[in-house]
Order: structure tokens, then C-alpha cells, then sequence
């Protein structure tokens, strides 16, 4: 599903990525762990095209991507939940959830939307009780309940998930794993950054940690979570 080979990212003096290679599979949980500042978020934007890379491959499918915009790389079926819940807070759920569809509008008729309405509130009933409600009037938890599911509705063959763990109480945490597990069970490909080390290799197949640019460790996550060098570094908690 997606190859990334020798990827070199530079931000002027600051060398970010430093011949970074990732492979996910189609229906894959692959987990990129580091610490603030590793590289992870710039790692993702460079998938999507919101970074150009100075040096490397990136494909999908096995084709090219690397140099394509971030609206040419999204209309193939790349979504990106960003850090932060960037959820457009003067519009309701239900007009928030309908801007996941803004390059299908015209193409989406109004049944097909309360379809696939109806799978978000399936999914999250607290959406269904809030549809009307403005996004900055929501909680953390259920802003980023909104942002998974505004990139989910157009039905991305790849997500890319930035710390969706980030400022949520344990309980939601749980719940938005959980529901991160069910998208790749049904098929959808997810290259997962995440600080609580733990828990993304508790769902993930496969992990990266990548550490001052650089891939430092990877491999299957029984093998990382049992790592002498991982247990020290992130998972000392556990």
C-alpha cells in the first residue's frame, strides 16, 4: 500500500528525516513512535505532500507520490487526522462531517450523505446527540471523535493518524482505539503516530521508532514491546 524509501527532509539548517524507510500493508496498523521533535508529524505531512522531501521515494500502490500537492495525493485516497483536533468550530458535527466530503460534493447525493451519516453516529452515538451542535462547543474527546470521522467518511484507502491520543482522558482514549482497530479490520490501511507507546503497539501489527530523524528500531510490535532498548526508552511505565 504505501513505500517509503531513503526520505530526507530539510527545514533549512534542521535535518528532520534522514533516509527514512516505512512499508505499510493493505488493512495494516503500523505504529511510528518516537519522542517530541523525532520526526513523526513530519513524517506524515511528507506522505500526504504538505512537506516536500529533499531526497527519497514515497509510493502508493506503487506508484509515485512524492512531488504530488496534498489535494492531488488526497483525491487518491490519503486522509490525514492532524494533531490538535482541527475541527471547524464555528460549523455543526453535521456540517464538519459533510467538509469530509468537499472534493465528492457534487458527486454525493443527499441519501448517500445520510448514509454514511448514519455509520458515524453508528460508530459514535455521542455524534448523533451533538449533530447539531457547534464543534467548539464539543469536548476534547468528541472533537477528535469529529476529526477521525470526517476523514474516514470519504472513504481513504490510507490514514494517517497524528497523536489521536493527545489531551483525552483514559476512557476516550479506549474508545478512539478502539474504533482505530475496527477501521483497519475493515480494510483501511493506517500509519499510526503516537507518544503512548503501549498502546499504539497493543493494536498496531508492525512499528518505527524513529529517534532524532532516523529510524532506530523496528520490527513486529511483540518484538518491540518486549525490546530491552524499548522497554527503556518508552514503555518504562508499563
Amino acid at each position: 500500500m504505501l513505500s517509503i524509501k531513503g526520505l530526507d527532509v530539510r527545514y533549512g539548517a534542521i535535518h528532520a528525516l534522514k533516509g527514512v524507510d516505512v512499508e505499510l500493508q493493505e488493512g495494516e496498523i503500523v505504529a511510528v513512535i518516537g519522542s517530541n521533535g523525532a520526526g513523526k508529524t513530519t513524517l506524515l505531512q511528507s506522505v500526504l505532500g504538505l512537506v516536500r522531501p529533499n531526497a527519497g521515494v514515497i509510493e502508493l500502490d506503487g506508484k509515485p507520490i512524492t512531488h504530488l500537492s496534498a489535494n492531488k495525493t488526497s483525491n487518491l485516497g490519503v486522509s490525514l487526522v492532524p494533531e490538535g483536533r482541527e475541527v471547524f468550530g464555528t460549523l455543526s458535527v453535521v456540517e464538519n462531517l459533510r467538509m469530509g466530503l468537499k472534493r465528492k460534493i457534487g458527486s454525493v447525493s443527499r441519501q448517500q450523505f445520510e448514509k454514511e451519516l448514519e455509520l458515524v453516529f453508528e460508530r459514535f452515538p455521542r455524534l448523533h446527540e451533538r449533530r447539531n451542535q457547534l464543534a467548539f462547543t464539543l469536548s476534547g474527546g468528541e472533537q477528535q471523535m469529529l476529526v477521525l470521522s470526517r476523514a474516514m467518511i470519504s472513504k481513504p484507502k490510507l490514514l494517517l493518524l497524528d497523536e489521536p491520543s493527545l489531551g483525552l482522558a483514559p476512557i476516550i482514549v479506549n474508545e478512539i482505539f478502539a474504533t482505530i482497530k475496527e477501521l483497519a479490520y475493515d480494510g483501511t490501511s493506517i500509519l499510526l503516530v503516537e507518544q503512548m507507546a503501549h498502546k499504539a503497539l497493543s493494536i498496531a501489527k508492525r512499528g518505527y521508532v524513529v529517534d532524532n530523524g532516523s529510524i532506530a528500531l523496528h520490527g513486529s510490535s511483540t518484538a518491540l514491546l518486549n525490546d530491552d532498548r524499548m522497554i527503556k526508552a518508552y514503555l518504562g511505565a508499563h
